[in-house]
Formats: C-alpha cells, sequence, structure tokens
C-alpha cells in the first residue's frame, strides 16, 4: 500500500537518487509481472500445475527481495 501511495502522490526527488530504492523497485515491479504472468497461465490452463507453481513463488520471492531493497 504505501508502494502505490509512493508512486500515486509521485517520489521525492531524494528517493529516486539512492540506488537501492530504484532497484527496489524494479524488482517489486518483476516479482509482480512474474506472479500476474502465472495466474493468467493457470487460467489458460484451467490449474495450476507444477509450472504456474514455480513462477508464483519465484515471482513471490523476487517481490519479496525487491522490497527487501526498498527496505534497506
Amino acid at each position: 500500500m504505501a508502494l502505490a501511495l509512493l508512486f500515486a502522490a509521485g517520489a521525492p526527488g531524494s528517493f529516486w537518487a539512492s540506488p537501492s530504492n530504484v532497484s527496489g523497485v524494479v524488482w517489486v515491479l518483476i516479482g509482480l509481472a512474474a506472479i500476474a504472468f502465472s495466474l493468467v497461465l493457470a487460467k489458460a490452463l484451467k490449474r495450476f500445475n507444477g509450472l504456474v507453481w514455480a513462477l508464483l513463488l519465484a515471482g513471490i520471492g523476487i517481490g519479496v527481495y525487491g522490497a527487501w531493497r526498498l527496505g534497506s
């Protein structure tokens, strides 16, 4: 929620000056894309198979890593 508010209100220049914040945002967005892709793939296949679970867990892991980068 805080990340959504940060983008909605516009991040201050000092936020974007930190390389860890920029990379954190990129990793979070990649994680969200992986999660969305896994859910679309599950809907297309009409079931959750091993590939979908692997993509979903990878997306969650990548998103958590990005959030960790934002917090550091």
